[in-house]
């Protein structure tokens, strides 16, 4: 199956970016889900941008969307030394080497910008990890996608209340989990805080864990950089993660910070607003 893989990502990622701007950008993409679901995302989250500002950051974002599937075959075919040859600056490294150094225990707190599959690599790389996925539906995909993200000992769990139950233990254990957490949580399973001002059903596990067990939690994302390179940027969490009123809305407002370092970058393709208090959905007719 990594061969499967591995021959698309032949094609130079700089006429992959060519091939995929020019279909964007002649509207080969305006009418499908994802480009329209991107749009009405970025409408509610920037409603100060203009008509024209818009759909040119509609367009740019969905680009990015496309090419960050390229970068997540590169991740599966490749060894992180070559599938993250692109990887040209890491921004404040020191923030996780200094807390697992410290055995006290680290939660990595990543969101959906560019490849996820990229990003938990390089973080295996370095460091034994425990983090959680949700389940491919495609059997032979599954086990393959799993045994990538458990490169170097690492550990994997499906999302679920028995895989929440281990990525908890080993956190108060001092290990290092991984918690993507900007997803949109069954229900039940999250509360309603502010998201870019506007009200989002969102996911509680890794800022109530962190509140919980009072341990350090750093934020983690990839980005895009001119010439077809990439950076990771790690930030410290926000101090009212650790206070048992304000946790929810740390994590939500260091998710907003990661996602204006370039919001082209950000996966705005997920329905994130669809679970509504009163039930209007911003996705009728998409």
């Amino acid at each position: 199956m990594k061969l499967l893989f591995y021959i698309p990502t032949l094609i130079p990622v700089f006429i992959i970016r060519l091939f995929i701007s020019f279909l964007v950008n002649v509207g080969l993409f305006n009418h499908t889900t994802g480009f329209r679901v991107t749009k009405t995302n970025l409408g509610l989250c920037y409603k100060n941008l203009s008509k024209d500002e818009l759909n040119t950051l509609t367009k740019k974002s969905y680009i990015e969307t496309l090419i960050s599937a390229y970068e997540t075959l590169e991740a599966w075919s490749r060894p992180i030394h070559i599938s993250g040859r692109r990887i040209y600056r890491i921004e404040n490294n020191f923030l996780i080497s200094r807390n697992v150094e410290a055995k006290n225990g680290l939660a990595i707190i990543s969101i959906h910008n560019r490849s996820v599959d990229m990003l938990l690599k390089w973080a295996n790389e370095t460091i034994e990890t425990v983090s959680l996925y949700k389940k491919i539906k495609i059997k032979s995909l599954n086990k393959f996608v799993k045994k990538q993200r458990q490169s170097k000992n690492s550990t994997l769990y499906e999302t679920s209340i028995s895989g929440t139950r281990k990525i908890y233990k080993a956190y108060r254990l001092n290990k290092t989990i991984c918690i993507v957490a900007d997803q949109v949580p069954q229900r039940g399973m999250g509360e309603y805080v502010k998201f870019f001002n506007n009200t989002a059903y969102t996911a509680t596990l890794a800022s109530s864990i962190v509140n919980k067990l009072q341990k350090p939690a750093v934020y983690i994302c990839m980005n895009s950089y001119k010439n077809n390179l990439l950076g990771i940027t790690i930030r410290p969490s926000k101090t009212n993660i650790y206070n048992d009123s304000e946790h929810q809305l740390s994590l939500n407002q260091s998710i907003e910070e990661l996602i204006n370092i370039n919001p082209i970058d950000y996966a705005w393709e997920y329905k994130r607003f669809r679970r509504q208090q009163s039930g209007n959905d911003p996705y009728v007719g998409i």
